[in-house]
């Protein structure tokens, strides 16, 4: 067992009776002063009106042991003020991750200390009242001193009310008294057992158990606090008293129904994996037992098969029967059926055919429409429906989907982005252009190098058609004589004139023009014709 010294005290409503009890031995057999009875009746009145004040000041933080027993006893619960919180400090054993086994955390709330006051018929004009502390998270060293401290408050007013000076100074002072302004610090007392004031009560602590205690009642207060406040909800953006919120282990809080609606949805549409908490940068998941109580006994359960389905899914072990959707353990490429007994192959989900290759789509088409002729001409009509539907259901995924790159199965796009993850082979592809994906090729570069590739056709089919004009144009052309520059004509005009050479020359015989009237005429050259290729 620890000693006083090493430990921490927990007080407990107990110990207070306890306390009481003692204190009315104690004063049954002390000798108390020959007090006057109009004195007797003055203090009687004072010690009236105090705990009339007390119990208006302090209300559900005072418990009174006895309504009209005398003498009177209580005991108040004070809290000490720490409005922004506090860092608590320690030194444990063992805590893993931390080094010299230091440990820090902060509260907004620390635990009460129990202040349990009897009043003598000698107070307050002669004697102070009995009283004894107990503080969960102080030692009994450092509760001895906060003792000696109330004793020094009496007797700087003697013969005055006190106890109300007593609770404020609590309240207000003992983190400073005790050097705590900047944090708590708990730690075992180096103190002997003689320093250890023998109105301290409480349970023995271990530093451990402190903290724990602490840790857990602040976490109850701020709880309540925020159950006691009006929030808003950050789905709905209304407010709502905080006992209608729901508390998810990640410390965010939702209102009720926004977590029925938001939980009965993913179900519904088969997204069980998405069901996690509602913010963005958060994603921890949502305790069974609290999705119980969203979804109800039904919705529970279809979420509990969703779930175990996703699991299989996942697994990369783990195909499906093409004939009974039973789920089985995959061999390599292989598996059976524990329900039908199929042997399949997992890639394809034929019948297992080692040593050859899977068939593709379309020679899996060529070979059905080929045993359709065959039955058609053995046996008539009869079971035309049957393989009409398996030409129609393998020509609809020819057509809306993409054979993965790595093991030709096919995939279809209901939504999403271009970046796809094959069930079967758990790899990763491209859906707009085929390809694998790897860490250049994303599906916004994908987009920007299938622009590119579009543009450059575009821009290829514009120069050729350039240079098909082009082409065509300069056969049109009649070279200078002099210079050999293709020049046109202007119109039907066979008259040319070089701009390279500056002469003149027909555009029929392509001989220097030197007087046109003498070149052009009724013996010479035709001024205007039409050439044959504008014909």
């Amino acid at each position: 067992m620890e000693s006083p010294r090493d430990a921490h005290l927990s007080p407990s409503p107990e110990a207070a009776r306890m306390l009481h009890e003692m204190l009315l031995r104690d004063l049954r057999e002390a000798d108390g002063p020959d007090l006057p009875e109009e004195q007797l009746r003055s203090n009687d009145q004072l010690q009236q009106d105090e705990i009339l004040a007390l119990e208006a000041i302090y209300g559900d933080n005072l418990d009174i042991f006895g309504e009209k027993s005398v003498p009177r006893s209580f005991q108040i619960y004070v809290h000490c003020e720490i409005p922004d919180g506090i860092s608590v400090s320690t030194e444990l054993q063992s805590v893993d991750d931390c080094p010299d086994n230091q440990f820090t955390f902060s509260v907004k709330h620390l635990a009460p200390i129990s202040l349990t006051c009897l009043m003598p018929p000698s107070y307050p004009s002669h004697h102070p009242p009995y009283f004894s502390l107990g503080v969960q998270w102080l030692d009994s060293v450092k509760v001895s001193t906060l003792c000696h401290m109330l004793d020094s408050i009496w007797a700087q007013q003697s013969g005055q009310e006190v106890i109300f000076e007593w609770v404020q100074w609590l309240q207000s002072s003992t983190l400073s008294h005790l050097g705590f302004d900047g944090g708590i610090i708990i730690r075992k007392s180096d103190s002997t057992m003689a320093s250890v004031d023998a109105r301290v009560i409480g349970e023995i602590l271990s530093v451990e158990d402190v903290v724990q205690q602490l840790i857990s009642y602040d976490e109850e207060q701020c709880l309540e606090t925020f159950r006691r406040g009006l929030h808003v909800c950050t789905i709905c953006f209304s407010e709502h008293p905080g006992i209608d919120f729901v508390e998810l282990p990640c410390r965010h809080y939702y209102c009720w129904r926004c977590m029925e609606t938001y939980s009965k949805l993913h179900v519904k549409e088969g997204s069980v994996l998405k069901l996690v908490c509602p913010d963005d940068k958060c994603g921890c998941s949502i305790p069974p037992k609290l999705l119980k109580k969203l979804l109800g006994d039904a919705g529970f359960e279809r979420w509990e098969r969703l779930v175990f389905q996703k699991t299989l899914d996942s697994r990369a072990d783990v195909a499906y029967c093409p004939r009974c959707e039973t789920a089985c353990l995959a061999d390599e490429d292989s598996a059976q059926c524990s329900n039908c007994l199929f042997t399949f192959c997992v890639r394809c989900r034929n019948r297992r055919h080692v040593g050859e290759r899977c068939m593709t789509p379309e020679e899996k088409l060529i070979s059905v429409q080929e045993r359709e002729k065959a039955r058609n001409l053995s046996k008539g009509n009869a079971g035309r429906k049957v393989s009409a539907s398996d030409i129609f259901s393998i020509k609809e995924i020819l057509r809306s989907s993409v054979m993965c790159p790595h093991c030709g199965f096919a995939i279809s796009r209901v939504s999403g982005c271009d970046q796809m993850l094959c069930r079967n082979c758990e790899k990763s592809f491209c859906y707009a252009c085929g390809k694998p994906s790897s860490q250049g090729h994303t599906s916004e570069q994908c987009k920007i190098d299938r622009e590119k590739l579009r543009v450059k056709v575009e821009v290829n089919d514009v120069v050729r058609n350039m240079q098909k004009e082009l082409k065509l144009a300069l056969s049109r052309a009649h070279p200078c004589p002099g210079c050999r520059q293709p020049n046109f004509k202007v119109g039907n005009n066979n008259h040319i004139f070089c701009e390279t050479c500056r002469v003149h020359y027909c555009a029929l015989c392509h001989t220097v023009v030197r007087k046109s009237k003498e070149h052009y005429g009724p013996r010479g050259c035709k001024q205007h014709t039409v050439d044959p290729d504008f014909v």
